[in-house]
């Protein structure tokens, strides 16, 4: 029977690895591209923090129905099936933008954006209870670590691969390719999501613990406090630069396509290279202090896109983020899995929702400046200080407790 149930955790495990490294093939057409595309298509600095922050809103609200979606399925991986589909056609949907009169172009690329989200919302906050539900938690760090890597290592190749393509080809017919191509990948990775099987459901007493209660309850218990401040500051740090960098690789460095899916590959490649490190390197710090740190080099990779007299120079910047932004996700997911119960929906809902909160403000509030007038290079620099700020702020919270480590435990109150 041991054997039976190893067999089919390996198979779950090797599920979801190539899951995202498929919808890594497909995500670079809309994080890398998209913004792109919409500025071809006439949109402004706002247009391009609309498209980035609109989702956001659209998840918050989205991922609240998650607790009443997953009531009508038997199991994790039944409930997550449907609104995962729905996600998916983030990549189908801005290919028909070309067919609408010129007026509506950019309003189709904000609305193709915001209503896979719908489903989005729903999806996220199941995912983690169904990785939960289809291997050990004592494999989940590793797998989240694996994910990643094949997340990067596919972004990578499609960065370079959509970049190539998008030059060579006329447009709008090379954007309309590209994104078709991209809803195909996106479906093959939705068949891997289909072949897993639930090992290890919650049981009654997890179930029963993780009934919804109300929020103050939730937010005063100090291990969820912890995850929400950790998740919040550093979502929103990154964020806030989101929209802008791609305004000021376009407008102060005139980067083509080209040179937009170098800097992806670059950003993508760097996450590889942490991503192989991150396990020993989360042993010895906890996942509170990468973060931290990470964000201390999101800082200084503003600062030098900020500052970079040509695109060469900005992919050291493209490095730094890619390294930075990867460590955080990582270790966001391993530290609410750490200190979360098994099966607590409303746990993680509430944290997906603060994630998307961030997704939200972060992007329109940078734009939002940008749009006043600010240069994209003032901006830079001061996302770069907030980044410092955030980065500081959670190593401070750490070093309150220097003798415990967040890592592989339930931290103590207060931790």
């Amino acid at each position: 029977m041991n054997t039976v149930r190893d067999n089919v955790e390996r198979a779950n495990y090797h599920h979801l690895v190539m899951d995202i490294a498929w919808f890594g093939l497909a995500l670079a057409a809309t994080t890398r591209f998209l913004q792109f595309f919409a500025l071809r298509m006439g949109a402004t600095p706002m247009d391009i923090g609309w498209i980035s922050s609109l989702p956001g809103l659209i998840l918050v609200f989205s991922t609240a129905l998650a607790g009443w979606w997953r009531s009508h399925y038997r199991d994790s991986v039944s409930a997550v099936w449907i609104p995962s589909i729905i996600f998916r056609f983030v990549f189908l949907l801005p290919a028909f933008a070309p067919f609408f009169p010129a007026e509506w172009r950019v309003a189709w690329i904000i609305a193709s954006a915001m209503l896979p989200a719908l489903g989005q919302g729903v999806s996220s906050a199941i995912f983690m209870m169904m990785i939960r539900d289809t291997v050990s938690d004592q494999v989940i760090p590793s797998l989240l670590t694996r994910r990643y890597l094949a997340l990067n290592v596919a972004i990578t190749l499609s960065s370079l691969g959509f970049g190539l393509m998008l030059d060579a080809l006329p447009f709008p017919i090379n954007y309309q390719i590209m994104f078709v191509v991209a809803f195909g990948f996106s479906m093959v990775s939705q068949w891997h999501l289909g072949r897993l099987r639930i090992l290890y459901p919650p049981t009654a007493e997890e179930e029963q613990r993780s009934k919804p209660r109300p929020l103050g309850k939730l937010f005063s218990e100090p291990n969820f406090m912890a995850v929400a401040i950790v998740t919040f500051v550093s979502f929103f740090a990154f964020h806030l630069l989101f929209a802008v960098v791609p305004l000021h690789l376009e407008r102060a460095l005139l980067a083509s396509e080209g040179w937009m899916g170098l800097f992806g590959g670059v950003e993508v490649a760097a996450g590889i290279l942490i991503s192989l490190r991150l396990d020993s390197i989360r042993v010895r710090l906890g996942n509170r202090r990468i973060i931290g740190y990470s964000l201390l080099g999101l800082a200084l990779a503003a600062m030098v896109i900020a500052l970079a007299p040509n695109m060469l120079v900005a992919l050291v910047g493209a490095a730094l983020t890619g390294a930075g932004w990867t460590a955080i996700s990582i270790c966001s997911l391993s530290y609410f899995a750490e200190k979360t119960a098994h099966g607590d929906m409303q746990a993680s809902v509430v944290f997906h929702q603060l994630l998307f909160v961030s997704i939200f403000i972060g992007p329109i509030m940078g734009t939002s400046i940008v749009s006043l007038g600010i240069s994209t290079v003032s901006m830079l620099i001061l996302g770069a200080l907030v980044r410092l700020g955030g980065g500081w702020f959670l190593l401070a919270l750490h070093s309150l407790r220097p003798s415990h480590r967040d890592t592989m435990r339930l931290p103590a109150v207060g931790d």
